[in-house]
């Protein structure tokens, strides 16, 4: 891809970075890896950082006072948790400070036809992430739903970013990045024409190189989903003018 290309969509550091959640969700990584990833993205200033629940009160901590937002899955990797389950979920990321939700929808139930039993999971969510808005009065908790489209049809997708949107959700997402495979620029563009213009699509799941993300972005996503964002963002780095 032309580097001018690249420069077009992205003309500065920022435009990217405002794009990118970094994520590390590995279970196999221990603490210092968590610590040297949150300093990291706290560097960088990427949109959000999403950890594990355990790891919420040191995130909190790494990022206070960097404007990196602190997110946190819910119902993750495969959503079948209950619904209360979800919501304790909820309420202990939001106490920690967490300013943005992803959360599985129940593909199982989905998958089974269950369109009400799914909205009312998503709904439960936002419900909980709307009420600690009018709560606390800091700002938008951001609810995305994630899909796993790997393991659904196109009328399934559909439905169930119908359904996110209906429950009061702010984005649909292809994936947990733990399925059998991620985001494909295919299901992205798909779920932009199911969603509108106006509503999020975060394309997650396999995006590890700057070309990734403009085919993602490309293909109708406007929030992009990675465990490799500090790669990504120098390899951004590497192609601007004063780096010829």
């Amino acid at each position: 891809m032309e580097r001018e290309q690249i420069l077009e969509m992205f003309p500065s550091v920022g435009h990217l970075t405002y794009l990118l959640d970094a994520t590390l969700l590995r279970p196999e990584a221990d603490e210092r890896e968590y610590l040297d990833f949150l300093r990291e993205a706290a560097d960088a200033r990427f949109r959000s950082v999403f950890v594990p629940l355990y790891y919420l009160p040191m995130a909190r901590m790494e990022l206070k006072g960097t404007g990196v937002a602190l997110g946190a899955p819910v119902g993750f990797p495969f959503g079948y948790q209950s619904t209360d389950a979800k919501k304790a979920e909820a309420v202990f990321a939001l106490q920690q400070g967490a300013g943005e939700l992803d959360m599985v929808i129940n593909i199982s139930a989905l998958r089974s036809g269950r369109w009400e039993r799914v909205k009312e999971d998503i709904a439960s969510v936002v419900g909980l992430a709307r009420r600690y808005d009018a709560g606390k009065g800091e700002g938008h908790v951001v609810v995305k739903v994630i899909l796993e489209t790997c393991y659904l049809s196109r009328q399934e997708m559909r439905r169930g970013a119908e359904l996110a949107m209906e429950a009061g959700a702010d984005f649909v997402k292809t994936s947990t990045g733990f399925g059998p495979r991620g985001a494909t620029a295919e299901d992205v563009r798909f779920l932009r024409e199911v969603v509108g213009p106006g509503f999020g699509v975060k394309a997650s799941g396999g995006i590890r190189t700057l070309a990734d993300v403009v085919e993602m972005v490309r293909a109708g996503a406007n929030r992009i989903g990675t465990s490799a964002a500090s790669g990504i963002l120098r390899e951004y780095l590497h192609i601007l003018p004063w780096n010829k």
